[in-house]
This record gives structure tokens, C-alpha cells and sequence, in this order.
């Protein structure tokens, strides 16, 4: 049941991650932010709910939390890695005898 309410609280955190305007994932959520900032919060009790049924109420608590916070972070960086660009090369020549730092 714990991995049923981590997926459910990772939704929860999708769904508030897609409502961001600093998001880049999938543009077209915006059009639906508000309905995605509202099912957010159910889908974030019902993770602690079925969490809580099996564990108790702290262990619960962080089991929904773990999986919650685990996608909150993890989504801005799967944003920033779909949307890099290649590093420019310099078109310029070295000096002669200048140091690489690095």
C-alpha cells in the first residue's frame, strides 16, 4: 500500500508542478492550471489516507510526503535536462601561452 500512496502523492506533485508558470514540461497544462492546483489536494489526502490505513498516522504522514517531495524536485531538473541546448564553442583562437584554468 506504501507505494500506492507514494505514486498517489507523486501525481499530487505533478499536478502542482504542471499548474507552475515556470514550467516548461508540457505548455498546454497551463490552460488547465487551476483545475490541476485543485485536484492536487485530493490527490495529496488520499495518499496520506492510504498511507495512514497501514502505518499509522506519522509514518503515513512521511510515506506521502517522501514520494510528494521526491517529484517536487525532481521535476524541474527532468525540465531542465528535456530543454538544454548545446554549449557554444568559441570561434576565437587561444592566446599563445595563456593558462587553462579548470
Amino acid at each position: 500500500m506504501n507505494w500506492i500512496s507514494i505514486v498517489v502523492a507523486a501525481l499530487a506533485a505533478l499536478c502542482l508542478y504542471l499548474a507552475s508558470p515556470h514550467q516548461g514540461l508540457w505548455p498546454a497544462a497551463l490552460a488547465r492550471q487551476y483545475f490541476l492546483r485543485w485536484l492536487a489536494a485530493p490527490l495529496a489526502t488520499g495518499a496520506v489516507a492510504a498511507a495512514v490505513q497501514d502505518y499509522g498516522v506519522w509514518c503515513g504522514v512521511c510515506i506521502a510526503l517522501s514520494g510528494f517531495m521526491t517529484m517536487l524536485v525532481a521535476l524541474p531538473y527532468a525540465d531542465a535536462w528535456l530543454h538544454r541546448t548545446r554549449p557554444l564553442k568559441s570561434t576565437a583562437p587561444a592566446k599563445a601561452g595563456a593558462r587553462h584554468v579548470g
